[in-house]
C-alpha cells in the first residue's frame, strides 16, 4: 500500500489533481479516499454504501473517471 505522503504533490491520480469539486475532495477525504484509483473496480452500489456518499458524489467520480479515461484515449491517439 502507498502512503500518501510517498506520492508526489502532482500526481494526477490524487483527488486534488482531478477537476472534482472541492467540497467533494473533502468529503471524500473524510472518508479515507486520497487517490480516484481506490474506486476501481467499485460500482454504483458499493459507493454509495460508503459512509457520506450520496449520489451527486458517485456521479462527479463517474464523470471525472470518464473524461480522464477520454483525455487518455484523445492522448494515445
Amino acid at each position: 500500500m502507498i502512503d500518501i505522503d510517498d506520492l508526489p504533490d502532482n500526481d494526477p491520480d490524487l483527488l486534488e489533481n482531478t477537476a472534482l469539486p472541492k467540497p467533494v475532495i473533502a468529503r471524500l477525504r473524510k472518508s479515507f479516499f486520497r487517490r480516484l484509483s481506490d474506486f476501481d473496480g467499485m460500482d454504483d452500489i458499493e459507493m454509495l454504501r460508503q459512509p457520506n456518499f450520496g449520489r451527486r458524489i458517485v456521479e462527479a467520480i463517474k464523470a471525472e473517471r470518464a473524461r480522464i479515461a477520454t483525455n487518455s484515449a484523445c492522448s494515445d491517439s
